[in-house]
């Protein structure tokens, strides 16, 4: 995936949204087309289509939250506020916000919440 540096942030989010967008409508297609199968007969590859399907769930949340992170992104973009971190309020910077368009925290305060979870 190319990233044109020129970008402004509005138009970042809108294509990390169009993507994922996107990849639900095609993951959807998919479990549509899995459901409608015979199903299987030998118990390996029921569980192999239990695991598929606890991955697929998995992604699926994980789009929805990114997707409410672009949203919170564009939501700051109109207060003013996007590019400071949420909780130390400094910068965040520029090469982070390219490659994570609805990045909230600097590099510091997002390593400690991840510790935090």
């Amino acid at each position: 995936m190319t990233t044109d540096d020129a970008e402004s942030p509005i138009e970042r989010i809108t294509r990390r949204e169009q993507e994922i967008t996107r990849a639900l409508a095609e993951r959807d297609l998919a479990s549509d087309a899995d459901e409608r199968s015979d199903g299987h007969h030998h118990p390996a590859e029921a569980a192999t289509d239990a695991d598929l399907r606890e991955r697929h769930l998995r992604d699926t949340l994980r789009f929805r939250d990114q997707l409410e992170r672009l949203r919170r992104a564009r939501a700051a973009i109109a207060a003013g506020t996007y590019g400071i971190c949420i909780d130390c309020g400094a910068p965040i910077p520029e090469g982070r916000l390219v490659a994570l368009p609805d990045a909230e925290r600097c590099v510091s305060c997002q390593s400690l919440a991840a510790r935090r979870r």
